[in-house]
Formats: structure tokens, sequence, C-alpha cells
């Protein structure tokens, strides 16, 4: 499901994270995984991360937290 036009403004508009921003997922199956923020994904509530192990997957934005500086 895709996010109304509001929460899509909002997220593009005032992003989270940026491209290159350390993230570390605080919630979920995947918890303390570290990673890099890439982008968002089409439905703005995801997010594409590369993973410490270097595989790129999406997790929601809402689960991330910052884990630092920028890479």
């Amino acid at each position: 499901m895709f996010s109304d036009p509001n929460r899509i403004a909002e997220a593009v508009n005032n992003p989270k994270f940026r491209p290159g921003d350390r993230v570390l997922l605080a919630e979920g199956p995947h918890k303390y995984t570290r990673g890099t923020f890439l982008s968002l994904k089409e439905d703005v509530e995801w997010a594409a991360i590369r993973e410490s192990n270097g595989a790129v997957n999406s997790h929601p934005v809402e689960w991330l937290r910052s884990d630092g500086e920028r890479e």
C-alpha cells in the first residue's frame, strides 16, 4: 500500500536519512543489522539499504535509526 500524498511530501521534503547515512535496524527480524542508507523506495515508508555484508535490501523506514555519520 502506498502512502497518502501528505506522507509522501513529508518524506521527500524532510527526509530522515540521506544517501550515505549509516543506519542500524532497530526493529524487525534483522534487528541490529548495520548498513548504509541508499534511497527511499517508491513506497516512501520503505528504504533500500546496503547491509554490512554487501547485500542491498529493503526495510521499513520506521525500523531504521542513525548509526553515526555518513559513509
